[in-house]
């Protein structure tokens, strides 16, 4: 018998390289969803907050993707700020660039690899990168990229998650072990907000200050899209990490606890800012 291979899981594996993924405007729409959420959209509000009140006047957005930071980049930098998008995808630029067109004047979108940047030493003012590390295998050599390319006295902003943190509500709860474990390990790198301080000091940049935030759902219908689930539960099938009954098991009791008002789904990401010495 022919095993299928595992549908992709678009969060957790489909940014590493979006233009071959198979199915672009599933990572399109996957960002725009995460984007619409309030918690998401707290932390970008956060960061750009940050970048604005250090008033630098070249910023990257690095993993800038479909160019939905970048607006409000526009929007909360005051003239004559300059925004430089940087992405690898092709498919995801072309998005930005529809997007980006009442501001175009002020903002630049370059395709580049995150661990190559085509940009001098010191060249922005601050640098921002957002949930894109978890994609990267070596995410210590994309911090080293971002800090070279800072002036100095220039801010690095980051937000990334802690998938070790990954918690979701079932009675057995080796099996909830289990799921979080999978989920972790289907990233490039699911640890990297939990170890973004170390590595932030390890490149030379001070004054780190990490703040973590937790997200907790408890709308199965929202958590379903955004975490993949059914993909998740799928692919652990494939793999022979669940069994076919415990797959469908799983699916009812999520819906059960749903229809009781005792789904929910929670995890922690940090926020994390350091400064280029002087």
């Amino acid at each position: 018998m022919t095993v299928q291979p595992p549908p992709r899981q678009f969060l957790a594996t489909g940014f590493r390289d979006v233009d071959t993924s198979g199915d672009t405007d599933a990572c399109h729409r996957c960002l725009d969803l995460i984007a619409g959420i309030p918690f998401f959209n707290q932390v970008k509000q956060d960061s750009i907050r940050i970048i604005a009140d250090a008033a630098p006047e070249r910023v990257l957005d690095a993993g800038c993707g479909a160019g939905i930071d970048l607006a409000a980049l526009a929007l909360t930098l005051p003239e004559p700020s300059t925004i430089i998008g940087l992405d690898a995808s092709a498919a995801l630029l072309g998005r930005a660039a529809v997007r980006m067109a009442a501001c175009s004047d002020r903002c630049r979108l370059v395709k580049g690899d995150i661990l190559h940047m085509p940009f001098r030493d010191g060249a922005f003012g601050a640098c921002r990168i957002d949930r894109v590390l978890q994609h990267i295998h070596t995410p210590e050599k994309a911090i080293g990229e971002l800090t070279r390319a800072l002036a100095p006295g220039g801010i690095l902003v980051a937000f990334d998650n802690d998938w070790d943190t990954f918690r979701i509500s079932l009675d057995d709860r080796d099996l909830a072990e289990l799921i979080r474990r999978s989920w972790c390990d289907s990233f490039a790198s699911g640890r990297i907000g939990h170890d973004l301080p170390q590595i932030f000091r390890a490149n030379g940049l001070s004054e780190v200050h990490a703040e973590p935030r937790t997200l907790v759902l408890d709308d199965l219908a929202l958590a379903e899209p955004v975490f993949d689930l059914p993909h998740l539960l799928e692919r652990m099938r494939l793999a022979g990490e669940l069994a076919p009954d415990q797959v469908a098991m799983i699916k009812t009791e999520f819906v059960q606890r749903a229809r009781e008002g005792r789904f929910s789904l929670s995890y922690t990401g940090y926020l994390v800012v350091g400064r280029k010495p002087e």
